[in-house]
């Protein structure tokens, strides 16, 4: 079986594996996004950690044909280096795609790891086979992803478009951005977190599925305000279908529910009883899983 190592640097963590061609994760593993002061150091604990993995798997029946790395943020047109990210600026402009090329000597795939995870969505995941799949992804900030007739939409920063920025509750929480009030301000695990007595979002989560009354109305606030967003994003993308993703999707109905109730209170006639919401089944490793997928074979 082809293999590729996978890599998904988010803001907070970094998620690291390996994935087969069907979109199995092979093996996974996290480290700090935040280890080491410099990018490449980021980049030496990434390969040291992939390195052991790849040297686990390669036998005469699997081949590994390529590293996919999905970053958060904007990228170049020639997909070499993340340009655009409030929440990770320490590799904004460092050529990423080299510093893999250079130390694994195999093709690399750099992707915006919203586009990542909404491919992974489309080819394997909640959003198989969708004519148009709205893909959002949550955690330390909100990204997006759009596929129309099986390619990805791209006109800003190789992606759709920073659409964790529409406002949902002006005068809101403060974001990173600048602004207040903005859909990732106000979804994002700083604030499920916050609603949530400070807990972690995965306690959060697993507190909710216990029946904790506080963390089941943290999801609900934030289902409320996301289902905002997904009803001022509906006419702009026209999906058949949305999936959310990142940790947050563990959540699972807990989340679904109040993020449905709000969408249809809020989106027009045209999308109310048209667009399917789903919740992603890969755990917060979709981006990982995507990110290989577009290494192993081109989506556009």
């Amino acid at each position: 079986m082809r293999l590729a190592g996978a890599v998904d640097i988010g803001a907070t963590n970094t998620k690291i594996g390996i994935v087969g061609e069907d979109g199995r994760i092979f093996r996974r593993g996290t480290i700090p996004t935040r280890t080491g002061r410099v990018p490449a150091q980021l980049v030496d604990a990434i390969a040291s950690e992939l390195r052991h993995m790849l040297d686990g798997v390669a036998d005469e029946r699997n081949q590994v044909a390529g590293i996919g790395v999905a970053v958060a943020g904007f990228l170049d047109r020639e997909h070499t280096a993340m340009v655009l990210n409030a929440n990770l600026e320490s590799l904004r402009d460092f050529p990423l795609r080299r510093a893999f090329e250079e130390r694994f000597e195999l093709h690399c795939h750099l992707e915006v790891d919203s586009n990542a995870s909404t491919v992974a969505e489309y080819r394997y995941g909640a959003g198989r086979g969708a004519a148009r799949l709205l893909g959002l992804t949550i955690g330390t900030g909100v990204g997006g992803g759009m596929v129309v007739g099986g390619k990805l939409l791209r006109f800003t920063g190789e992606c759709a478009g920073d659409v964790g920025h529409v406002i949902v509750e002006p005068g809101g929480l403060e974001c990173t951005c600048g602004s207040r009030g903005c859909l990732e301000a106000m979804v994002c695990s700083r604030a499920l977190s916050s609603r949530a007595n400070s807990r972690k979002p995965h306690e959060v989560i697993d507190a909710a599925k216990k029946s904790d009354k506080v963390s089941i109305e943290a999801l609900a606030e934030t289902g409320r305000f996301l289902g905002i967003g997904l009803a001022s994003l509906s006419p702009i993308f026209a999906p058949e279908k949305i999936v959310i993703g990142g940790g947050i999707a563990a959540a699972g109905e807990i989340l679904l529910g109040p993020t449905q109730v709000s969408y249809a209170e809020h989106v027009g006639d045209e999308f109310r009883d048209s667009v399917t919401i789903a919740v992603s089944a890969f755990d917060g490793w979709e981006g990982m899983v995507g990110a290989a997928s577009l290494a192993l074979s081109a989506f556009d």
